[in-house]
């Protein structure tokens, strides 16, 4: 236990509508150990200010992507203007690229888990560790153990949902059952992460089905919702885990669910399963129709068959599903995005997704777009905020305008196959002169009222008023917490 307590608090600066997994777990942990846990999501660098002088807190915690931390290094610079405050981040910002943080204020980056290390770092009065980088040091030569996931209290969402009451009341509720990928996608950090944290245990862990309808039922007592989103990429890859857990959950639980899949995880019993079980939806992903680019560039690892029959069983149970794919992956043509827009078509999802592809620091495929002289060095400095907006790989000015309205497109195509199929009116689609911004909210609107209605779950009025707002303001970029400085 902490000798006396300390006071750490997160900063969060996104503007989303998913549940902050990370916060509830690493919460629930610290505060188990005597440290007061505190959160701060306000709009502004100014009214974050305020509150962290009401707290007087002993450290600061920031979780980033790779395209996010700037804002982070900049609010730790401004912090600490005014205050002796520690500060670390955590998050695959630093984890797969830790020297991009030498130039800030910030004391300390977590890599990997934060449990154990977090705790130790405090413990230790902000020493450097296991996991542990101080500003300026190397990366550490060993890291702590895989936790047991089950030895983690229950997480606590009272930390955030006190402060967000978009996340408190909405109706459908986010889980975590598990850590850890046993695929190896070039696109995903998970791939990275499997090869830097090898010796630390086994890396795919599940809490057990106790644990999991346990937690459910103890969010539903305390913040009543209507249906489950789980976040894990992988749901179906342990059959025995989820065949027990489709025999329980109905009994034990009974509302509905939705999941994350694989084509290659989802045979005849499995579709019946989730149908039986009350699943309403399962998102899954293609990425790219191109054999060569989603097997030997992507290294999915998947069939076309495969792919087909997965569309075709969860068509057959009649389950729900939304597809999703990449655009403007290295060594792809507009041929080869068009390829993918017509599997869609054909496999019949209620939706479609098309995001863009980012080369993000660590992974895989970056390096392969580097050596083939796909992107600059220079791009991978100025990546996007997002995967919605543009491609910064080595497409002419033409090419990347039609990459991002195929992209903000691709649902309403999906949906409406003969804008595919009139050659004219496709072709017109993406050429004519109208407002990239124009689409781009017809996009935004067109798939959160889609999206919202494949749940089936009655929101109130209100609330979903405020989930869409929130949703806009980050996908077109308007929450900007650092205006005022």
């Amino acid at each position: 236990m902490v000798k006396q307590i300390i006071t750490a608090v997160f900063i969060d600066f996104s503007c989303n509508i998913f549940d902050k997994h990370h916060v509830y777990s690493l919460g629930s942990y610290l505060n188990g150990k005597g440290v007061n846990v505190q959160y701060i999501n306000e709009n502004t660098f100014k009214k974050t200010i305020e509150r962290i002088k009401e707290l007087k807190p002993d450290l600061l915690l920031y979780s980033a992507f790779a395209t996010d931390a700037q804002i982070y290094f900049k609010f730790d610079k401004i912090v600490k203007r005014h205050s002796k405050v520690k500060s670390i981040m955590g998050g695959a910002g630093p984890t797969f690229d830790f020297n991009y943080s030498e130039k800030s204020t910030i004391d300390a980056l977590c890599v990997g888990e934060g449990e154990l290390a977090l705790y130790e770092y405090i413990e230790s009065g902000f020493s450097s560790g296991k996991n542990i980088i101080l500003n300026g040091e190397k990366m550490p030569k060993e890291f702590h153990r895989f936790i047991d996931l089950d030895s983690i209290p229950i997480p606590d969402r009272s930390i955030v949902y006190e402060k967000d009451r978009v996340l408190k009341y909405m109706t459908t509720k986010q889980f975590m059952v598990g850590r850890g990928c046993p695929y190896h996608c070039t696109y995903c950090h998970n791939n990275a992460f499997n090869r830097m944290f090898k010796e630390s245990g086994k890396i795919v862990r599940r809490k057990s089905v106790d644990y999991v309808i346990e937690e459910i039922r103890y969010t539903l007592k305390k913040y009543p919702f209507r249906n489950i989103m789980f976040h894990d990429d992988t749901f179906l890859a342990d059959k025995k885990w989820f065949y027990e857990f489709n025999e329980r959950f109905p009994r034990e639980v009974g509302i509905s669910y939705s999941i994350l899949g694989r084509a290659n995880n989802i045979d005849e019993a499995t579709a019946q399963a989730l149908s039986d079980s009350g699943c309403i939806y399962v998102s899954w992903s293609i990425e790219c129709a191109n054999d060569d680019l989603r097997n030997n560039v992507l290294k999915r690892n998947m069939s076309k068959e495969q792919i087909v029959n997965a569309g075709r069983l969860l068509n057959k149970y009649k389950v729900p599903h939304k597809v999703g794919n990449m655009l403007g992956l290295p060594g792809e043509t507009l041929g080869d995005m068009f390829e993918t827009l017509k599997l869609n078509i054909d496999l019949r999802p209620n939706i479609s997704l098309a995001t863009i592809f980012q080369p993000y620091p660590g992974l895989e495929i970056t390096q392969y777009a580097l050596d083939n002289n796909y992107v600059t060095r220079e791009a991978l400095d100025n990546l996007p905020s997002d995967y919605f907006t543009s491609t910064v790989l080595n497409y002419t000015s033409a090419e990347k305008d039609r990459i991002s309205r195929l992209a903000w497109l691709f649902p309403t195509i999906v949906d409406f196959p003969f804008l595919f199929r009139n050659k004219f009116i496709f072709n017109a689609l993406l050429t004519f002169p109208v407002p990239k911004s124009i689409i781009r909210i017809f996009y935004e609107t067109y798939y959160l009222i889609k999206y919202a209605r494949q749940f089936k779950v009655k929101t109130p009025l209100y609330i979903s008023w405020l989930v869409f707002k929130r949703h806009i303001r980050e996908r077109l970029r308007l929450h900007k917490p650092d205006k005022n400085y």
